[in-house]
C-alpha cells in the first residue's frame, strides 16, 4: 500500500524547507526562483503532485545547504551526510568561507525564535572579528598555517596584506551573531588557543614588530573584557560597551568538563543544524533529525554539569575571567621583556 502523500520523503522534505524559512519568505517563490519553474509549477511540487528529479533536489539542497538524507534517513543505522565548505589554500576559498558564513548568521537573523548553543573548545570565531587588528591576525594565521596561503608564505605578520573586504564581511559577521540569542560554554581551556597562537609566532619571529605583537595583546584583551562585559548584562554588545544590541540574548557557561571539540546547535523554529568542528576552524553541517536530537541532549547534559557565569553570578564570572586576565599580561610580559 502507498504511503500518503504526507508521509513521502518529498513531504517531509517540503516541510523541512519550511521550517528552515523565516516567516516572511514564501517556499513557492523560492522554489520557483530556484528551480526556474513558474509558481504554479512550484506548487504542484510543493503539495507532492508532481515528483522532484534528482537534480532538482540536488539544487534545492546546495541552495538550502542541507542534505537530503535528513529525510530519508534517521541516523538510527549510524549514518549521517555532512556537509561544508571547501578550502584549499588561497585567499579566495577563505572570503567563500567567510561569506557562507556571514550568509548563514544573516538568515538565522531573520528567524524571531532562532537561537546558538556553542561548546566552545576556541574562543567562538565570531568574537574575534570585533577587533579589527585581532581580527586581521586570526585571517593571517589561518591562512598562513592551516591553509598554506602561498601568498604568505615568508611573509611576516602585516595587517595590510589582509583584502579589507573579509575585514568588513567578518565586522557584518559580529553584528548579525550580536543580534541572535546564544548560549555559549566555556572551559579553563577555551581561551589557550588563542594565546598559544600569539605566543607561537612572536617564539617564531613572524611579527615584524613587538609594536604589532603588543597591540594584539591588547586587542585580544579588549575582546574578552566585551565577553565579559556582555556576561555581566545577560546582553550582547554591538559596537562598544554602552551599545546593547538587544537584552537577554547572551548566557555564558563555564564547564569544568573538558568540551573536546567545538559544537554548535542551531534552533530556527523547527529547523535544528548541528556544526561540528574540523580542519581547526572549518565545521561539518548536517540537519539529520536524529544526529542533531542526540547533540541538543549532549548539549544540555553539559550546561547541566556546568556552572552559569552570566547574570548575577558575579563572584564565579570574576573568578573566571580573572584567570584569563592573568594569562593575557603573562603573555603581554612576555613579549614587553624579549
Amino acid at each position: 500500500m502507498a504511503k500518503k502523500n504526507s508521509d513521502t520523503a518529498q513531504a517531509l522534505f517540503m516541510q523541512r524547507l519550511k521550517e528552515s524559512l523565516a516567516p516572511s519568505v514564501s517556499l513557492v517563490d523560492s522554489l520557483a526562483d530556484i528551480l526556474e519553474v513558474s509558481n504554479d509549477s512550484a506548487y504542484r511540487r510543493l503539495r507532492g503532485e508532481t515528483a522532484l528529479s534528482i537534480e532538482e533536489i540536488a539544487t534545492i539542497c546546495k541552495h538550502f545547504k542541507i542534505s537530503f538524507d535528513a529525510f530519508i534517513n534517521n541516523a538510527a543505522d549510524g549514518q549521517v551526510n555532512f556537509t561544508y565548505q571547501p578550502l584549499n589554500g588561497n585567499s579566495d576559498s577563505f572570503g567563500n568561507y567567510l561569506r557562507s558564513l556571514k550568509a548563514d548568521l544573516n538568515n538565522l537573523t531573520k528567524h524571531p525564535d532562532a537561537n546558538i548553543i556553542y561548546a566552545a573548545e576556541d574562543i567562538p570565531v565570531f568574537h574575534h572579528f570585533e577587533q579589527p587588528f585581532l581580527s586581521a591576525f586570526k585571517i593571517f594565521y589561518w591562512n598562513k598555517s592551516f591553509l598554506n596561503d602561498k601568498n604568505l608564505e615568508n611573509q611576516k605578520f602585516d595587517a595590510s596584506l589582509i583584502d579589507p573586504e573579509l575585514i568588513e564581511i567578518g565586522k557584518d559577521i559580529i553584528k548579525s551573531y550580536s543580534k541572535i540569542p546564544s548560549v555559549e560554554i566555556w572551559s579553563d581551556d577555551t581561551a589557550n588557543s588563542t594565546f598559544k597562537q600569539i605566543e607561537f609566532y612572536w617564539e617564531s619571529g613572524i611579527f615584524k614588530n613587538k609594536a604589532d605583537a603588543l597591540a594584539i595583546c591588547h586587542e585580544l584583551y579588549n575582546m574578552l573584557n566585551r565577553i565579559n562585559r556582555q556576561a555581566e548584562l545577560n546582553s550582547k554588545i554591538a559596537k562598544s560597551e554602552n551599545s546593547i544590541e538587544s537584552t537577554n540574548n547572551y548566557t555564558l557557561y563555564h564547564s569544568d568538563v573538558m568540551i573536546g571539540n567545538n559544537c554548535v546547535m542551531v534552533n530556527a523554529g523547527n529547523m535544528k543544524s548541528s556544526y561540528i568542528s574540523c580542519f581547526s576552524f572549518n565545521s561539518l553541517l548536517t540537519t539529520n533529525q536524529r544526529f542533531c536530537e542526540e547533540t541538543d541532549f549532549w548539549l544540555k547534559n553539559l550546561i547541566r554539569k556546568s556552572n552559569l557565569i552570566s547574570g548575577v553570578a558575579e563572584k564565579l564570572r570574576y573568578r573566571y575571567f580573572k584567570k584569563i586576565d592573568v594569562l593575557t599580561q603573562q603573555l603581554i610580559d612576555k613579549i614587553e621583556k624579549d
